[in-house]
């Protein structure tokens, strides 16, 4: 086994994946800034685009932060009129902060604009709250680990009983395949990845057959083309244990010559499971709309944009734009606990009343629109025809009976442009409210649906 030294040319994780976080944070509320205040105060704060906020934009941040999500829809229409970052640069109009856990982190949205969030946004907010105050943590063990290795450095008869302990912390493991015979040494955190007692035999066969088909395949075409180039790889693989476990780990590669002969392949295995599930859970949070589980405004707008993007190609057939008829009483007579249980209910039968490869969006407090992946002539107006009577029929709740309704407008995609599209898809929804709702009426056509 090489010593601790040999590590040097390994990135521990760093603070990269803090920035693209709050970077895909601001694009998910549309605000021009987004600051995060780690809860140990010996840590930097934070801000997307990866330049040190302002002392005054952080004096202010911290004097309006409390319990649970505070907002200020205007600052300059508040007792914060005077703050230096209000009335000076930047020029802040609008703050929304959810604490991080019960120390003095925060995560702040900022605007020079004055705006609202809604409940669902603030719910949001809370969401990637809890997911950076995790982000937090591992960048600093990122960096805790990075300083682990220097000081090895510094002290190598110590090194390796260091590194051991910093690799149980970070759940890093050092491993090593000699060549041709393809045998293997393995640290203990290799071992307890795969699930196997410490100091077990090792079959380089049996411990390939743990890497999942994608991430297998994808692992013998890295490691042979590194041994080809006599150079390297870095590869994150799914693999299933040998107690069946599934866990996500990240692999680094370097291949070892004698003169210009391959005699072995050494490198780090890390467990990113809980990076993984952190990544899956916040690219969920960016796309999708966290109370009916849809897609969201932002993922619904970069679809429909894609129709801009190929002249003459048609990436869906049509857009159904669906606002909800009579949702407002719901909400007034029975409380927006069943106001929001009528959404649930409208998503899923909304989906219901698609097929796969139709996109179902939210992009309102009750509305919703659809992309159709066919352009068969007719389906359009099958799927509204549907839509209508799905939403018409009563809903019930905490033993309760009411019934909504819908009114959707269709446009299809023929020539038009993304705006184009949706002008007409709203026009056509205006025109089926004004005549009565429950209905559905088509774009350009001049005649009333039935």
């Amino acid at each position: 086994m090489r010593d601790a030294t040999d590590l040097f040319s390994f990135p521990a994780p760093g603070t990269e994946a803090v920035a693209a976080f709050l970077e895909r944070v601001r694009v998910a509320f549309a605000v021009q800034a987004v600051l995060l205040i780690d809860p140990d105060e010996a840590a930097p704060p934070w801000s997307a685009d990866g330049a040190a906020p302002s002392t005054a934009l952080l004096d202010l941040c911290r004097a309006v932060a409390g319990a649970g999500v505070l907002v200020v829809p205007d600052l300059a229409a508040s007792r914060w009129r005077a703050h230096p970052a209000v009335a000076g640069a930047p020029g802040c109009r609008f703050v929304a902060i959810r604490a991080l856990g019960a120390g003095a982190g925060l995560l702040a949205l900022l605007d020079s604009r004055p705006r609202r969030l809604t409940t669902a946004q603030g719910r949001r907010l809370a969401d990637f709250a809890a997911a950076a105050e995790s982000l937090c943590g591992l960048a600093r063990a990122g960096a805790t680990l990075r300083e682990t290795l220097a000081a090895q450095g510094r002290a190598l008869a110590h090194s390796r009983k260091i590194f051991d302990r910093a690799s149980a912390a970070a759940r890093i493991g050092v491993w090593e395949c000699a060549l041709p015979d393809e045998t293997l040494t393995w640290t203990d955190q290799v071992y307890a990845m795969f699930d196997l007692p410490r100091g077990a035999p090792l079959d380089r066969s049996r411990t390939v057959a743990c890497y999942a088909p994608e991430s297998r395949e994808a692992m013998i075409a890295a490691r042979s083309r590194a041994i080809a180039e006599r150079g390297g790889f870095t590869l994150d693989a799914e693999i299933v244990s040998f107690a069946g476990r599934r866990r996500w780990i990240r692999i680094t590669a370097v291949v070892e010559c004698e003169g210009a002969v391959p005699v072995r392949i050494f490198g780090m295995k890390q467990d990113i499971t809980e990076e993984k599930l952190l990544a899956d859970r916040t690219r969920y949070l960016a796309e999708f709309d966290a109370m009916t589980g849809l897609a969201n405004r932002a993922t619904f707008q970069a679809r429909l944009a894609a129709l801009d993007e190929a002249p003459g190609r048609f990436p869906f057939g049509a857009l159904l734009l669906i606002d909800l008829d009579g949702f407002k009483p719901v909400n007034d007579t029975l409380g927006h606990p069943a106001g929001d249980a009528c959404l649930v209910e409208v998503a899923g039968r909304l989906r219901h009343s698609c097929r796969d490869g139709d996109l179902v969006a939210r992009i309102g407090g009750d509305e919703f629109a659809i992309l159709l992946a066919t352009t068969v002539p007719g389906i359009a107006e099958e799927v509204a025809a549907r839509l209508v009577a799905a939403l018409g029929r009563p809903m019930a709740w905490a033993g309760r009976a009411f019934t909504v309704g819908a009114s959707v407008g269709i446009a299809h995609t023929g020539g038009l442009s993304s705006a184009e599209l949706y002008a007409a898809a709203d026009a056509a929804l205006y025109a089926a409210k004004a005549e009565g709702r429950g209905r559905f009426r088509v774009a350009g056509t001049g005649i009333p649906a039935p």
